[in-house]
C-alpha cells in the first residue's frame, strides 16, 4: 500500500510538472497578461478592444467574484460623469468573472481567461492616462460621493473602511466590542436591591449612538429588558451608567474612503 501510495503521488508530480511544461511552450503575454495561445476567444476579444479603442475609450465595470458588500458600486454614479469630461463611456461586462476556467485539446488542458475585451479596454486606459488611471478615478468618485453626504452618519462596519478602528483601546478591528464591554463592566455595579438569578443575563442592553467625525459622541439611545420584572425600577440607574460610560469612553472618528465621517455605531451590554 505505501509503494501504491508513493507512486501515486509521484504520477501527480510529473502530471503537474507536464501540465506546466506545456503551459510555459502556449503562453503568450498579452495586454491582460500571460494567457494560453489556445484561448482563441480571449485573443480574438484582446484584438477586438484594441480596434474599437481607436474610435471609442471605455471603462468596463467587472463584478468580481465572490460575495460584495452592498456599497462596493456607491461611488458609480460620480464616477460616470468624471468618465464622461473624459469623453470616455462606461459599460458593465455581462460575463461573470470566475476563477480559472479550464479547456482541453486532444493532448492537454489548459486555462481559458474571462472578460478579456473588457480588461484590455481597462489596460487600454491605464497605458494611454497612466498605470494608475482607473484605480485613481475611482478613489476620486468615491471621494466625491462621501463628501456628498459627510453630515448622514454612515452605518459602522458596513459604509466605512474596511477594518476601521473606533475603539482605540482594543487592539484589533475583531476585538472592539470585546474590549468595550470589559472596559464598562469594570466599573459598572448593580443597583443596591437588583434581583440576581443563578444564570447570566439579568439585564440586556440594546445601545445605539453616533460617533461624530470630531470623536464627540451623540445621538444616544438605551433600552433595556430585565429577565425578573421586579427589576424594571432600575432601569434608569442602568441606563445612567451606560450612558455615562459611551459618552466619555474614548472613540476615534471611524473613515470612509480615509475621509473622517460621522457613524452610527450599536453594541448590547448584558450582565
Amino acid at each position: 500500500m505505501k509503494k501504491l501510495f508513493v507512486f501515486l503521488f509521484l504520477t501527480q508530480i510529473l502530471w503537474t510538472k507536464a501540465q506546466e511544461s506545456n503551459l510555459d511552450k502556449n503562453s503568450v503575454q498579452t495586454i491582460v497578461g500571460i494567457i494560453d495561445k489556445r484561448d482563441a476567444g480571449c485573443l480574438s476579444e484582446i484584438r477586438r478592444a484594441q480596434f474599437d479603442f481607436k474610435s471609442r475609450e471605455v471603462l468596463c465595470n467587472i463584478i468580481p467574484e465572490g460575495s460584495l458588500d452592498s456599497n462596493y458600486n456607491r461611488h458609480y454614479p460620480y464616477l460616470i460623469n468624471l468618465l464622461k469630461e473624459k469623453g470616455i463611456a462606461y459599460s458593465e461586462s455581462f460575463e461573470p468573472e470566475f476563477s480559472p476556467i479550464w479547456s482541453s485539446d486532444s493532448a492537454n488542458k489548459y486555462p481559458l481567461v474571462t472578460n478579456c475585451y473588457c480588461k484590455a479596454s481597462n489596460e487600454l486606459l491605464n497605458v494611454k492616462y497612466g498605470r494608475n488611471f482607473i484605480k485613481n478615478i475611482e478613489k476620486t468618485a468615491d471621494s466625491l460621493y462621501v463628501m456628498s453626504r459627510i453630515h448622514i452618519p454612515f452605518e459602522y462596519p458596513y459604509g466605512v473602511d474596511y477594518y476601521c478602528m473606533i475603539y482605540p483601546k482594543a487592539r484589533d478591528f475583531l476585538e472592539q466590542k470585546i474590549q468595550i464591554q470589559k472596559d464598562f463592566f469594570s466599573s459598572f455595579a448593580l443597583p443596591k436591591n437588583f434581583i440576581q438569578s443563578n444564570e447570566k443575563r439579568d439585564f440586556f442592553a440594546k445601545t445605539k449612538f453616533t460617533i461624530n467625525k470630531d470623536n464627540s459622541i451623540s445621538n444616544i439611545t438605551v433600552k433595556i429588558e430585565f429577565k425578573n420584572p421586579q427589576n424594571e425600577k432600575f432601569y434608569n440607574l442602568i441606563a445612567d451608567q451606560i450612558n455615562a460610560f459611551i459618552k466619555h469612553a474614548d472613540w476615534t472618528a471611524a473613515v470612509s474612503n480615509g475621509i473622517k465621517v460621522n457613524s452610527n455605531f450599536d453594541i448590547n451590554f448584558y450582565n
